[in-house]
């Protein structure tokens, strides 16, 4: 077989293939969709030969064919001013889906502000099954045995299911898109360190306190600060909340921190909900020129921040660029049957004044 086996013209079709081998078009199918039905030898020619004449399979047509496949999104959305972090992961899924539109895709979107709500919808996709949803995008608030039953249901019932933010490795088969909470916080930690003196004081907010992604976040912070600036203080600002109040008590403790004490030199903002608070409280100290502002996620908000100068940095989790990986990867395997890696990794930026521009703020 060569080169010359390729068609002249037009598409190459699975009767084509069928034809140039002799076999059944049922037999070609079944060996391209990686089902059973033909031996390990004849499936190895065929798709070799598929190879050779240049076969793509035409999704958007197979599609016409097909039920439409039904995605259903289980997460969060943000009730901020602005849109942050979990408005930018559906945007991503919904560029994605619009990109993708002709492949005959839903999403059947499902908002949840909590662990409880997460279960019950969890719980009603799975008594509907997977003739109702292929595939399931959601989120791990705190690994809750009750919730990791429901994936494990889903999974059962030959569900594809995603998690975004975190690396569940039980139960198997869950794709997942790690927050990479780790090196997040030794990113921030090495920037910080780049611009503080020697002495000084580092005020760091800890996130919520049944967060897992959280911890680790602020453990790996801590760790390379005291690593390569020991005589840096650390003082931890409590108040972590996701409602529309930029004035809460995250604000009034750092407030608190910054009458208290003159020799804080920066401030590190762990999550997006924290940086409308310490940009704040910072407004209301006398010379705040002097405290520098590490802020989390590049959005509306941060975006403005940064051109006003009242942050000298942003680490960007690239929360768009999950969801719109999120959505491929579940048409990937659901429609295309693509075999897709257990964890997916998505990068880390760091955004400045001079370069934030570069970046898809929607």
């Amino acid at each position: 077989m060569d080169g010359d086996m390729k068609k002249a013209s037009g598409t190459v079709t699975i009767k084509d293939i069928s034809r140039e081998l002799g076999v059944s078009s049922v037999s070609v199918h079944r060996a391209l969709k990686g089902k059973e039905g033909v031996s390990d030898e004849l499936r190895a020619k065929i798709l070799e030969t598929s190879r050779i004449m240049g076969y793509v399979e035409n999704y958007a047509a197979a599609s016409i064919k097909r039920k439409t496949e039904r995605i259903a999104v289980v997460l969060p959305k943000d009730k901020w001013e602005k849109k942050i972090y979990f408005d930018y992961i559906w945007l991503g899924i919904k560029k994605s889906a619009k990109d993708l539109k002709g492949l005959n895709v839903e999403i059947i979107p499902f908002i949840c502000d909590n662990e409880a709500q997460q279960l019950t919808q969890l719980k009603e996709i799975a008594k509907e099954g997977s003739d109702v949803y292929g595939g399931v995008i959601t989120i791990s608030f705190t690994r809750a045995p009750e919730v990791l039953m429901q994936i494990q249901r889903l999974l059962a019932q030959n569900t594809r299911v995603m998690v975004i933010d975190d690396h569940i490795k039980s139960p198997e088969g869950l794709i997942c898109i790690p927050p990479r909470e780790v090196q997040v916080g030794k990113v921030a930690a090495e920037f910080a360190t780049l611009i503080t003196p020697e002495e000084g004081r580092v005020l760091v907010s800890i996130g919520r306190a049944d967060s897992k992604i959280h911890e680790g976040r602020l453990n790996s912070f801590c760790d390379y600060i005291n690593q390569h600036k020991p005589k840096l203080q650390l003082e931890f600002i409590k108040g972590y909340t996701r409602s529309m109040n930029r004035r809460g008590e995250l604000y009034n403790n750092a407030c608190d921190a910054l009458d208290k004490y003159e020799d804080i030199c920066i401030i590190y903002a762990l999550t997006s909900h924290d940086n409308a608070p310490f940009v704040e409280a910072l407004e209301r100290r006398k010379e705040s020129s002097r405290v520098a502002l590490i802020g989390t996620d590049l959005n509306e908000e941060t975006l403005e921040f940064l051109k006003q100068k009242k942050m000298s940095a942003v680490i960007d989790q690239n929360p768009y660029q999950k969801g719109y990986m999120a959505f491929k990867i579940m048409v990937d395997c659901l429609i295309k049957n693509m075999p897709v890696p257990d964890v997916m990794l998505c990068k880390i930026d760091i955004a400045l004044e001079n370069n934030a521009e570069i970046y898809n703020v929607q």
